[in-house]
């Protein structure tokens, strides 16, 4: 029974080298023509630079948190009693507030 099993995991050890290999070779020869930025069409192969963003769309301050409104303002220098504490968007009210971290 060992040497049916030693020889069952050989087999399969060699059998599956070659899907590996078409597994890598593929997935690079498939990608290899698109730049990084663009969008690549699966099923045609065609590579096309991404879509403009639309005149709505307003992007977010880098100092907002995700959850909170697009136009956050930014946030206040800390008062002299808070200068230990960091600054943290409170979604209820709608303003910057004072947490220790």
């Amino acid at each position: 029974m060992t040497g049916f099993l030693r020889r069952l995991a050989i087999a399969s050890a060699v059998a599956s080298i070659p899907l590996a290999a078409a597994a890598v070779a593929t997935s690079a020869v498939s990608s290899a023509g698109c730049d990084p930025a663009w969008s690549r069409n699966v099923w045609t192969g065609e590579c096309h630079p991404q879509p403009a963003l639309p005149d709505w769309y307003v992007v977010r301050p880098a100092y907002a948190p995700p959850y909170a409104p697009v136009d956050v303002p930014p946030p206040p220098p800390p008062p002299p009693w808070a200068q230990q504490l960091q600054p943290r968007w409170d979604e209820g009210s709608q303003q910057w507030v004072w947490v220790r971290i």
